[in-house]
């Protein structure tokens, strides 16, 4: 599934196609982590409502990778992610629990105009 890393003004958009799959995010997470506007602006995963590539024990494996390679020189930001179904939800839940020891905040949404408004305040 192709992934879209866009970089905006105030954030990182990141949107898989559609579904959520892990070595997709895994490779959304390092390519964000290369990018300079990385070090001072949020960032928000869009997840679109599709198959899932990924069981729930893969949000430790997420976490572990962004523990490892999460850039040093990055400021204290945010991180939104948007999910349109339950299952998504919860594994996106999941994920901002165990990553409360991460530079960044991380909190679930369920409409990208809400995540905006969050990461740029």
């Amino acid at each position: 599934m192709p992934l879209h890393i866009t970089a905006r003004d105030d954030y990182i958009l990141v949107e898989p196609e559609i579904g959520m799959d892990y070595w997709e995010i895994i490779d959304g997470l390092l390519k964000i982590f290369s990018m300079p506007e990385f070090e001072d602006r949020g960032d928000i995963w869009v997840f679109r409502d599709g198959p899932m590539q990924m069981l729930y024990t893969d949000i430790y494996k997420i976490h572990d990778v962004a523990v490892k390679f999460y850039p040093s020189v990055s400021r204290d930001r945010k991180t939104a992610i948007v999910t349109e179904t339950g299952i998504q939800r919860s594994l996106a839940t999941l994920y901002s629990k165990i990553g409360k020891n991460l530079k960044r905040q991380i909190r679930v949404f369920s409409d990208l105009k809400s995540a905006e408004k969050w990461i740029v305040a």
